[in-house]
């Protein structure tokens, strides 16, 4: 009895996985179109034999048990799951049945970036693009034959789509080459797409972008990808939407960022700032004794949820800023501060230093 493990190079225990593997690469080393060697088709005859039994779980059962003798193999179940093995050995597959070449087939769905700005994630808008994509065509109405034509079944391959052709011990199938695997001949093709039922065309999208929509996010807007085949559905065009950076305003999740510049006054006594962003105002009140870098929250004035009704927060930043330049008044109203802010930290270094006594002794 032959051993199959070892025509196809593999452990007894291999699963079938292994055992795929290993075939495929012995079938393309020794396939007796890419193989000139007159030992080659014997040993592709071989290996094809082993792989028809370990593949098959009831048969290598019983050639494992002893019990099998010898092995009726039917090629067309062979390489029935092996489109992609007649794809390297003739540059097609095995042929689609007569349902399939002529079912109806979905387009292929699109994928467009869209740049928009933070105010337009805030608010929403509308936007249309062009994007250039394949159309059913007008002429043929997605036929590919001129109108008055006839699309016949094809003469070499009745229709089928693939011929059948006997190369030694082997009777094999592959695409048809006169029709490529359609099944069908035009022969007067629409003179517009060229026979192939479809255009390509630029078109401009309207765009509808949500109020809060983030980077990242995507929309899909049905219907407008590219056109499907023998009648089939247009695919869907997906919009993955992109936000520019803003000078003033930045964003985290559904919150709204902004940096303030407050003076030594407001930072010290307090103030009440009116912040105006997209559209909406807000009134902001500064605690007194805020310190540079502090954030205040205002909540429920940040970004609104998609489809949603909460909103995020604005968070606003305060920075305290330096004058570089004071007139005369403002640097004497300095200068009495200064004095006065001398005289409280001599106060506190006082307390401190009565503190530290205290606790040395």
């Amino acid at each position: 009895m032959k051993d199959y493990y070892n025509i196809l190079g593999v452990d007894r225990d291999a699963s079938f996985d292994e055992i795929k593997k290993a075939y495929r690469k012995l079938a393309l080393k020794y396939h007796p179109d890419r193989n000139p060697s007159p030992e080659a088709e014997e040993k592709f005859k071989e290996i094809a034999e082993a792989y028809a039994v370990l593949s098959d779980p009831e048969k290598r059962q019983r050639y494992d048990s002893g019990g099998l003798n010898g092995v009726d193999i039917d090629f067309e179940d062979l390489f029935g799951g092996f489109g992609s093995i007649f794809d390297v050995f003739f540059g097609g597959g095995r042929g689609r049945t007569s349902s399939d070449r002529y079912s109806p087939k979905r387009g292929n769905d699109l994928q467009y970036t869209l740049e928009i700005d933070l105010e337009e994630s805030f608010k929403g808008t509308l936007r249309e693009i062009d994007i250039e994509k394949y159309n059913t065509c007008e002429y043929c109405e997605g036929k590919g034959a001129a109108k008055g034509s006839q699309v016949t079944p094809c003469p070499d391959c009745g229709g089928r789509g693939s011929v059948v052709y006997q190369q030694g011990f082997f009777t094999m199938k592959t695409t048809c080459p006169r029709c490529k695997g359609e099944g069908t001949i035009i022969s007067n093709p629409c003179k517009f797409c060229g026979g192939r039922g479809r255009v390509l065309k630029r078109k401009t999208v309207k765009v509808k972008i949500p109020a809060g929509v983030d980077r990242g996010d995507t929309l899909r807007i049905p219907g407008e990808g590219e056109a499907g085949l023998n009648g089939g559905q247009y695919g869907d065009l997906y919009i993955v939407i992109d936000i520019k950076e803003d000078r003033v305003f930045s964003r985290k999740g559904q919150d709204l960022f902004i940096e303030i510049p407050i003076t030594f006054s407001q930072a010290a006594l307090g103030d009440k700032v009116k912040i105006r962003y997209f559209g909406e105002e807000v009134d902001v009140d500064i605690p007194a004794g805020i310190q540079s870098g502090d954030l205040i929250e205002v909540k429920g004035r940040g970004f609104p949820e998609v489809g949603g009704n909460r909103r995020g927060s604005l968070f606003v930043k305060t920075v305290v800023k330096t004058p570089k330049k004071v007139s005369g008044e403002m640097k004497r109203l300095f200068e009495q501060l200064a004095i006065l802010e001398k005289k409280e930290q001599v106060s506190l270094w006082d307390k401190l230093k009565n503190v530290f006594v205290k606790k040395s002794v």
